[in-house]
Parts: structure tokens; sequence; C-alpha cells
């Protein structure tokens, strides 16, 4: 068994010297040796030239590598101090401090490592003999999270659950039903469908045949003018003529034919549509409006600020803070710091464009990285080719059957994805992996290259 000196010291060199608890998903920068949470790491980068925390040297794009050694050991730590903390109920798991203090914030019994890490800041904390005195219930201890908090905080969160999966199971429950009755009208419009191509092929077929029989006479009567003098065979050339128009017949079947089928194809359509809108999106669009104040001057904002136009010229603006100077971009004023969001973008004929949300704190002077590492997803079209951006800022050209003429921008914050859809055919055109947002607002992104104007659909 390790003994408590060496299980200290191990806690010691696998905490994170930013936020001082074990680390979460460590990173090592090359170039130094230092390692860091990831997510400590981009909080401290963020908006930010990257540099070592702990030396201030400075970080080259791809000096980053995942410490998978360090993760494993963080855990045979966190396993010796759960071990430590069993023989000894009052050592702080992570640290392997003595619990000292009370977090009234988390409810919880804390050690003074955990009282300077940014997990407790600004917490109220009180010695643990005076929390002992307010909480302890029929001679309990503050050793372990108290059962009657837990009970209460259960009776809170119990009710939220509740509501939450009546909300879900109601949810698939009228999802279940649009199916199966969209089934039925679908099933219902195919059979008629089949019975009038099968009425009409009968009535063509029948046609058809009266006009085979009418052909045979026609031959039967030309083998017979053959054995005639000359002027006798000229006198059957008009009446060759109406066969040239009866057997025009296949092409009408087929033509009709395919005419219904179309009409099939336009009703599933409109249904796959209307799945796609009312049910893998049902939450109302997001009204967004155009934020002029961070347009590049050479982009001209619609009065109603839902029309962004390239314009030849640059405008006469105050370079504000918030305004794109370099690139021809432009954000939306409705920020997102939750939820599920979508908007819509009309495409004009021409110009070369690019759509999606990007950070708050995204860099708005100078030249600016693109991708999301740089806080903007965004998918374009420039050179008669669509394109998204790898997460180094290299860019890809996407492969799409078909011209766009209508984009669909759709956020999920908490899932950390933004996706792009053909609006009208509902066809992905690219989708993000993951990210996290670290609780930062997010906003529409437009930008314009050329000639041409983008408008956000009603």
């Amino acid at each position: 068994m390790a003994s408590g000196d060496s299980v200290k010291k191990l806690c010691e060199e696998l905490a994170c010297p930013i936020c001082l608890g074990y680390f979460k998903k460590p990173v090592m920068i090359i170039s130094c040796g230092h390692n860091f949470c990831q997510s400590c790491l981009d909080q401290c980068w963020e908006g930010k030239e990257a540099s070592c925390p702990q030396c201030r040297e400075k970080v080259q794009e791809g000096d980053i590598r995942p410490n998978r050694q360090l993760a494993n050991l963080v855990e045979v730590a966190k396993e010796l101090g759960s071990q430590k903390a069993e023989e000894k109920g009052s050592v702080c798991q992570r640290h392997q401090e003595p619990f000292k203090l009370f977090c009234k914030d988390h409810e919880a019994p804390i050690c003074v490592v955990c009282d300077r890490s940014k997990e407790h800041e600004n917490h109220k904390v009180i010695p643990l003999d005076e929390a002992s005195k307010e909480y302890k219930v029929g001679g309990g201890k503050i050793g372990t999270p108290n059962k009657v908090l837990i009970e209460q905080q259960n009776k809170k969160v119990f009710p939220q659950y509740a509501v939450e999966k009546d909300r879900t199971v109601a949810a698939f429950r009228r999802m279940h039903q649009f199916l199966e009755e969209q089934e039925k009208i679908l099933l219902a419009k195919m059979e008629e469908v089949e019975k009038e191509i099968s009425a009409k092929g009968e009535e063509h077929l029948a046609r058809l045949s009266k006009e085979l029989s009418s052909l045979s006479k026609l031959i039967q009567e030309m083998e017979e003018k053959l054995q005639q003098p000359a002027s006798e065979l000229l006198q059957v050339r008009p009446r060759l003529s109406p066969w040239g128009a009866e057997t025009g017949s296949l092409a009408v079947i087929q033509s009709l034919i395919e005419a219904d089928l179309l009409s099939v194809y336009t009703f599933i359509h409109s249904f796959i549509h209307s799945l796609f809108t009312l049910h893998l999106f049902p939450s109302p669009t997001a009204h967004v409006t155009l934020d002029p104040s961070t347009a590049h001057p050479q982009l001209i904002c619609s009065e109603d600020l839902r029309r962004v136009t390239f314009g030849e010229k640059e405008q006469d603006l105050p370079d504000n803070p918030e305004r794109f100077n370099e690139y021809f971009f432009v954000l939306g004023q409705e920020g997102f710091n939750g939820g599920r969001h979508f908007w819509e973008v009309l495409l004009g004929n021409e110009g070369e464009w690019s759509v999606g949300v990007a950070r708050k704190s995204v860099q708005r002077k100078g030249c600016i990285p693109f991708g999301p590492h740089a806080g903007i997803w965004q998918v374009g079209k420039c050179w008669s080719e669509y394109w998204f951006f790898f997460n180094n800022g290299v860019s890809s050209s996407l492969n799409l059957s078909k011209e766009s003429k209508r984009v669909r921008v759709t956020l999920n914050y908490e899932g950390g994805r933004v996706a792009f859809y053909d609006a009208d055919s509902a066809a992905l055109m690219y989708e993000y992996s993951p990210a996290s947002f670290s609780g930062e607002t997010l906003l529409p992104f437009f930008s314009m290259f050329s000639e041409g104007h983008l408008e956000l659909s009603p």
C-alpha cells in the first residue's frame, strides 16, 4: 500500500498548474514539455497569442499533443486516493489533504488546496467545525455528503426530470402519429396512381391493337397494289400519313406514366420536406438581423438589416472596434448561448459568399485565420465550387449534387454542432465535428467576396 506522503506527492504532480485540480484531458506543449488541461489551455489562449502559461514560451501551431500516459496516471492516482480515503475518511481524494473547510456553494467539505482552485473561486467557504454545528443532523458528521441535503436536492431535480421525460415522450408520440398518417396518405396516393396507370395502359393497348389491325390491312393492300401499275401504287401514299401519327401511341403511354410518377415523386418530396421542417427542427426559425457596426465598409446592409450587398467601393464608415477592416465579413445582431437554432439564407445568382456562425470574440482587424480554431464555422462558394474549412485553416471542396439556392444554418449549442443543409431539398451539405463553445456567445456569420448579395429568408 502506498504511503500517505507518496500519494500526496503523486497527486501534487498530477495537478494542473492553472485549475490546481487533477488533469482533465491533459495535453503537452512539445517545445517546453509542460502539461495542462485542454479546457484550461483553451481558456487561457482565447483571443490571445498562444504561449505556455507556465514558462511563457511561444507555442507554434501543431505544437500540442494529447498526453495519454499522464491521463492514465491521473486515473491511478484517483484510485489510490479513493483507497486512502476509505482508510482515513476525512482526507481530500484529489489532493490528499485533510478536510478543514466547507464550501457552502457546493455543500461539501474541501481542503485548503481545493479552496485555492478555480472550482471554488468566489465561493462562500467556512471552517469545517463551524459548518458541522450548522449542518449536523441527529449527531451526524460532515465527512460525506449530507443525506438531508441530497434528499432536498433530489426534490428539486426529479420534478424537472419528470417534466422533460414527459415532453420527450410526447414529442416522439407526435412524430409516430405524424409518420403513420403520412404513410397512409402516401400508400393511398400510390395505389391511386397505380390504378390510373393500369387503366390508361389498358386503354392505350386497346387503341394500339386497333392500330395494328389497321396496319395489317394496309400492308395487305400495299402487297396487292405492288402487283398493279405504278400509277395505282402512288395512290397509296396519302393513306400512310395516319400511321405516322398513330405510331406515337407508345410514346404517349410512356409520357402519361412519367407524369403520374412525377406526381408521386412531388408528393414524397413534399412529405420529406415537411418531416425535415416539423420534426428534425421543431423550434421556430431564429429571427436574425445584420449588425451594420460589424460590416466591412464595402458591404452594404439594407434598411431592414436582412440583406447584404457587395458594393463597388468602400463606404466612409467609422473604424470602430467591432468592424471588420480587412475581410468582407458581417455578423448578426442576435447571439446564442444555448439551445438549438436555425436560420435560412437566400443566395443570389452571382457572387462568391460564405455563411455560418462565429464566436463573438472572433478577430476583427487585419488578416484573420479561417476555420473552427479561429472561431468561425462556415461553408461557402468560390469559383463555382462549394467549400468548408478544416480546423487548421485549410479549405476543402464539397461535392454537392446540385446548385443550392437557399442554405439552412443549424446550431446545436449544447451538442457543439454546426451543420448546413440545402433548405429546398433538405440535403446535408456539411456538418463540422463537435466543438466546445465554452459558454461563449455565437453570432450568425456572413461574407461576400464579389458582386452579389445574401438575404435572410423570411
